[in-house]
């Protein structure tokens, strides 16, 4: 057998350990793994030199075409994704029309002719119509995943309408009874949150903490019980998006105990960045908000401990922000290109953090989750060829010259992702990704 690629002489790291070796490809699927002497001649071979192997990144949570076009993000965005490592991307993605299912097939197919990497959706629930079309949509799209959004006043100003406890325990009850069907909650205190913003506001302060002390810690653990007890009590499978507060995973990890299936989902920024910065201001506004450093700390200990389940950007390329007033400001920044440098930097090399864990968290455990596996999130026979190569020791100070904000720029970083494999297409290779590579992704959520 002759193979279409071969990568050699690495440290290949699976969220099960590690081995000296590399993988032979063939029509994008991995046909062999091992030492570097029983793999094939290839059309092209690689010597990884040392560097580390790892499966590519899912990224479970991203949000692309709210302010932009959606084909022009599905192009920019996942070419920013490949340069960070990332071969899977699943959008968070809402539709104010009665049925997901003709927004579905739209959608898909503008991916399918922009994207350099495979994306597939989760879909939010935004109207009541949406909890009864569930089945439906599963049946006929495959997406067995969907959002409710707590935290959003009703004139918030990305314009997503704000679930109630109703919806939740609606969709739950269906949602218990679909295999792999899952809910994934954004968890705030809504009605706390636009209490406490008043006052706050009132006082005029336009400062990034007054922000995150007008929703404090407290709004996002009261809705994380509650929605802890709403799954418990029907059975359903409970995502909690973009974790900011360290109480989360304590709180998972003991409804676990009881038997509940409930995962926890935090983000670089949360692990990364603090409230109360001193270079940070409202650009750094971000929907839950960022945190002090005792809820940073929480979180790195549910990162170590095993508690946090996966990791996600919540990358969101908004327009520029204006800079005008901190209470209107749109929320969001954009992560994809530096997610997997920010774990390396902060978490393996400062903080211990073992690089299979960190596979489990980026790979592994987000194509369980969401219906992936076995096809996407380890390096083994039979899966797709989804890989990214890292150095380790290099150290590269973070640029940003694409939409949205980044609110790690003039960064130095050790730890860079050098080469992107996308089933089996080397897509992000020497700082870029080729022109060739765009429309070459595919939808991953597709009816079974």
């Amino acid at each position: 057998m002759k193979a279409d690629l071969v990568i050699k002489n690495a440290r290949v790291v699976r969220h099960d350990g590690e081995f000296h070796g590399g993988v032979a490809v063939k029509d994008g699927k991995i046909v062999l793994t091992g030492a570097d002497e029983v793999l094939p001649d290839a059309t092209r071979t690689i010597d990884a030199e040392g560097k580390v192997l790892m499966p590519g990144l899912i990224d479970p949570h991203c949000h692309l075409g709210v302010k932009f076009p959606y084909p022009e993000d599905m192009r920019t965005e996942t070419a920013a994704a490949a340069s960070g490592g990332v071969t899977t991307a699943l959008l968070y993605i809402r539709n104010l029309k009665e049925s997901y299912l003709p927004f579905y097939e739209e959608r898909k197919a503008l991916g399918e002719e922009n994207s350099v990497i495979d994306f597939g959706f989760h879909f939010g629930i935004q109207r009541e119509e949406h909890i009864a079309e569930i089945p439906e949509i599963v049946a006929k799209t495959g997406v067995k995943s969907f959002k409710c959004y707590f935290g959003y006043e009703p004139d918030n100003p990305i314009g997503i309408v704000p679930a109630t406890d109703g919806w939740v325990y609606a969709a739950m009850r269906i949602l218990s009874k679909i295999p792999g069907g899952v809910i994934n909650v954004h968890c705030e205190n809504t009605q706390i949150a636009s209490w406490i913003k008043k006052e706050i506001a009132a006082t005029g302060r336009q400062d990034l903490g007054a922000y995150t002390e007008s929703r404090p810690a407290f709004c996002e653990v009261e809705t994380i019980r509650r929605m802890i007890f709403l799954a418990e009590k029907t059975g359903c499978s409970l995502h909690l998006v973009h974790t900011s507060v360290g109480m989360g995973p304590v709180l998972a990890a003991e409804a676990q105990a009881r038997g509940v299936h409930v995962t926890v989902e935090t983000c670089p920024h949360y692990l990364t960045r603090t409230c109360y910065d001193e270079d940070l201001d409202m650009r750094a506004k971000i929907s839950p908000p960022l945190r002090d450093r005792n809820e940073l700390e929480g979180l790195w200990a549910g990162m170590l401990n095993g508690s946090v389940y996966s990791l996600g950007t919540d990358h969101v390329p908004f327009l520029p922000k204006k800079l005008e007033d901190l209470w209107t400001e749109f929320p969001g920044v954009v992560s994809f290109p530096w997610e997997l440098s920010l774990m390396l930097h902060f978490g393996v090399h400062q903080r211990g953090l073992p690089l299979s864990r960190l596979v489990e968290l980026n790979s592994f455990n987000p194509a369980r989750r969401f219906g992936l596996w076995p096809r996407k999130g380890h390096i083994d026979v039979g899966f797709d060829a989804d890989l990214v190569l890292v150095d380790l020791d290099e150290e590269r100070t973070v640029e940003h010259t694409g939409k949205g904000t980044c609110i790690y720029e003039g960064w130095k970083l050790k730890g860079w992702p050098v080469m992107t494999i996308a089933r089996g297409d080397v897509v992000y290779e020497n700082g870029v990704v080729a022109d060739s590579h765009y429309g070459r992704g595919r939808c991953v959520t597709v009816p079974s």
